[in-house]
């Protein structure tokens, strides 16, 4: 129940959107048609986003410690996302490398599903039409936002964007560079308790402590007829199964 959640100071329980414009250095290195040569492609620029919407969940709702759910029409995103890692030393693994900091820190788990582009206007409009204020925006998408209700605008921090730019940029940063202390918070959901939030300043994970046996095939776990050509989903399909 989000009521349940509590929400940092600033900040209530109504929707939230933000946007973010790519700069024009950034732009202007984008792969197109009319630059092949381009260093950077809309794939990354989907993961980059995905990055951003988790930031902005992590400063204005308590996500410590919770499940978050993030869906994106972009396959190519919706794969690294779920992976976590990438085997290349291009764009996705410099923000894949921001996403696992960004994570431990803020100490979410996070879930990554598909979500077809026609299926999410909002999140289309937010990242095309700059043209529109945001008083323009919100009126145009009133009819795809739940009712009676207001949205709550959130704008990155120069801090987290300078850090995101850098990894498009396939600069390495600090891991502070992406470590933005939330506003504390002091009130709770209607269910919540009220306590001051805190923050580790150096991120850190136990080891394993539980031993695991090891694993024994059965000649049985596998049935013939799934493993014939006809019967085997595609990679595609595959990534599209929802959790």
């Amino acid at each position: 129940n989000l009521l349940e959640i509590r929400i940092m100071d600033g900040f209530d329980h109504n929707p939230v959107v933000w946007r973010m414009e790519w700069p024009r250095h950034i732009i202007d290195r984008l792969v197109t048609s009319s630059n092949p040569g381009g260093s950077i492609t809309n794939s990354d620029l989907e993961l980059a986003g995905g990055l951003l919407h988790l930031e902005a969940l992590a400063q204005t709702f308590d996500i410590r410690e919770r499940t978050v759910l993030s869906k994106t029409d972009n396959l190519n995103t919706l794969y690294w996302q779920r992976k976590g890692s990438t085997t290349t030393s291009k764009v996705p693994a410099h923000l894949l490398r921001l996403f696992g900091i960004h994570q431990r820190y803020h100490r979410y788990v996070p879930r990554h599903d598909y979500l077809s582009g026609p299926s999410n206007p909002i999140a289309d409009a937010l990242s095309r039409d700059f043209h529109l204020d945001w008083k323009r925006m919100l009126t145009e998408l009133e009819p795809f936002l739940p009712q009676p209700t207001c949205c709550q605008i959130w704008t990155p921090s120069k801090q987290i964007m300078s850090s995101v730019l850098s990894a498009l940029l396939k600069r390495r940063s600090k891991p502070e560079s992406v470590l933005v202390e939330p506003s504390a918070t002091t009130r709770g959901g209607l269910s919540g308790e009220i306590s001051a939030t805190g923050w580790a300043s150096t991120p850190f994970s136990k080891s394993r402590q539980t031993k695991l046996k090891s694993y024994k095939s059965s000649p049985h776990e596998f049935e013939v007829a799934n493993l014939h050509l006809k019967a085997i989903q595609s990679s595609l399909d595959r990534l599209k199964i929802t959790y």
